[in-house]
C-alpha cells in the first residue's frame, strides 16, 4: 500500500512538470508565430500599396491622354455655346407658347425662346407695310442683328445673277440697251465683291433628262440667292423737246432661293441717255414757214435717233444708280448669316455641297446646327443638343467632307434627303 501511495505521487509531479514545460513551449511558439504574421502582414500591405499606386499612375496616364484628346474639340463646343447664350441674353427675347388637348384629353404644351440677338429675320420686311407711300420696289432691311457671328468674309455666298432688258424702240434700240445691261452687269459684280465674298453663277439651264440634271448637280454650286436687275425703258413727256421720250429705269429684287422671301428690292431711274437737243434759234420769215412744212411732212412717220454715244449726264446718273443697288446689296448681307447645305450624314462623316470655291479648306472647323433651332432659339434647354463641332478632312471645287469633333449625334440624313441640318462658320 505504501508503494502504491509513492508511485502515484511520482506521476502526479512528473505531470505537473510537464504541464509547465508544455504549457511554456507552447506559449513560445505562439510568440514566435506573431512577429513572422505581422511582418508577411506588413509587407503584403507594402506590396498592395505599390501594385495601387502604380495601377492609379496608369489610370490617370491613360486618363489624361485621353482626357487631352476629348477636351480640345468639346472645350472648344462648350466655349461657343455659352459664348451664343451670354450674347443672347444681352437682348430682348420673345417666348411664345402655345397648348392644346388631344383627343384622348391629354394637355400638350410647346414653348419657343427667341432670341433678337440673333434672329434670322433681322432683314424681315413687314415694317415697310406700315408706311403711308408702300412701294414694292422699295423694300430694304430696316434692321440690322446686333452679333455677326455667322457672317465670315473668308467664305462666299452663291447667287443666281439675271441682269435683263425691257422692251427696246427706235429711240433707245436693243442693241443700245445691250450696252447698258452690259455695263450693269460688269459693274454690279466688280462692286459688290470688293466688299463681299461672293460667287455667281447663270440661270439654271432646263436639262431634257434626269442624266443631264445629275450630272450638273455633281458640277454645279448651287445657288442659294436670286439677284434679278432689269434695265426697263420708260417713255414720258419732254416739254423741251414737246413730245414723248425714252427715260431709263433700275429694277433691283434679290429673292431667298431656301426660304422663298424676298430679301431687298430698289429702284432707280435714269434720264434720257441721248443729250437734250439745243435750243431753238428764231427763224426769218422763209425759214419758218420751211420748218413748218418739214413738221408737216413728218406726221406718221417714227423719228429715229442720230445720235452716237450717250450722253454725259447720262454715264453719271448710271453709275450713281449703280452705285445705289450695290451699296443696298452690301448693306442687306452685310451681317446675313452664311450657311453650307449638306447631301448626307453617315455615320460622323458630313458631305457638304461646297468646296474650296465658297472658301472652305482642309483643317476648317465650322459648327453642325439644325437650322430650326440655331441660333435663334439658343436659349431653350433642347438647344444643346441640336449643335455640334465638325472638321473638314477632304475638299474638291464644289464639295468636302466632314468629320464631327465634338457634340452630338445629328444624323443620319439620307443621301438628297430633306432635312434641316446644315453647317455654319463661327
Amino acid at each position: 500500500m505504501i508503494k502504491l501511495i509513492k508511485m502515484e505521487e511520482k506521476t502526479k509531479r512528473m505531470l505537473v512538470f510537464f504541464e509547465k514545460y508544455l504549457s511554456a513551449f507552447l506559449i513560445s511558439v505562439v510568440i514566435g508565430f506573431f512577429p513572422t504574421i505581422s511582418l508577411s502582414q506588413e509587407n503584403l500591405s507594402a506590396v498592395n500599396e505599390v501594385s495601387g499606386s502604380e495601377d492609379n499612375l496608369k489610370k490617370n496616364d491613360s486618363q489624361k491622354t485621353s482626357n487631352d484628346s476629348f477636351t480640345d474639340g468639346e472645350e472648344k463646343l462648350n466655349a461657343i455655346r455659352e459664348i451664343l447664350i451670354s450674347e443672347a441674353l444681352k437682348t430682348k427675347a420673345k417666348v411664345k407658347a402655345s397648348s392644346w388637348i388631344d383627343t384622348n384629353g391629354s394637355l400638350h404644351e410647346n414653348l419657343y425662346v427667341l432670341s433678337e440677338g440673333y434672329s434670322t429675320k433681322h432683314n424681315s420686311l413687314r415694317k415697310n407695310i406700315n408706311e403711308e407711300d408702300f412701294n414694292i420696289n422699295q423694300l430694304k432691311p430696316y434692321e440690322k442683328s446686333k452679333y455677326c457671328r455667322f457672317s465670315n468674309p473668308s467664305y462666299a455666298r452663291v447667287a443666281e445673277l439675271r441682269v435683263g432688258v425691257g422692251r427696246s424702240s427706235l429711240e433707245l434700240p436693243f442693241n443700245d440697251l445691250e450696252i447698258i445691261r452690259k455695263k450693269a452687269e460688269k459693274t454690279f459684280k466688280v462692286g459688290v465683291t470688293t466688299h463681299q465674298n461672293w460667287v455667281f453663277v447663270q440661270q439654271k439651264p432646263l436639262y431634257k433628262t434626269s442624266y443631264e440634271r445629275f450630272l450638273s448637280d455633281s458640277s454645279l454650286n448651287k445657288p442659294q440667292y436670286r439677284i434679278e436687275i432689269q434695265v426697263q425703258p420708260i417713255e414720258k413727256f419732254s416739254f423741251q423737246k414737246k413730245r414723248n421720250h425714252v427715260e431709263v429705269k433700275l429694277l433691283l429684287k434679290i429673292t431667298d432661293l431656301d426660304k422663298k422671301e424676298l430679301v431687298l428690292s430698289s429702284e432707280g431711274f435714269l434720264p434720257s441717255p441721248w443729250a437734250d437737243p439745243p435750243p431753238e434759234t428764231p427763224r426769218s420769215g422763209i425759214a419758218q414757214v420751211a420748218y413748218a412744212i418739214h413738221e408737216a411732212n413728218q406726221i406718221g412717220k417714227f423719228k429715229t435717233n442720230t445720235q452716237k454715244a450717250f450722253s454725259a449726264n447720262f454715264e453719271n446718273k448710271l453709275s450713281k444708280g449703280l452705285s445705289d443697288i450695290i451699296k443696298d446689296t452690301i448693306m442687306a448681307f452685310d451681317c446675313r448669316q452664311i450657311s453650307f447645305p449638306i447631301s448626307q450624314i453617315n455615320g460622323d462623316t458630313i458631305y457638304i455641297d461646297a468646296g474650296y470655291e465658297r472658301g472652305i479648306k482642309l483643317g476648317d472647323q465650322l459648327l453642325l446646327t439644325d437650322s430650326n433651332m440655331i441660333p435663334h432659339r439658343i436659349l431653350e434647354e433642347s438647344a444643346l443638343e441640336k449643335i455640334a463641332l465638325v472638321e473638314i478632312k477632304a475638299v474638291s471645287p464644289f464639295k468636302a467632307e466632314a468629320v464631327k469633333i465634338a457634340g452630338p449625334d445629328l444624323g443620319p440624313v439620307s443621301k438628297r434627303g430633306r432635312t434641316s441640318i446644315n453647317v455654319i462658320p463661327f
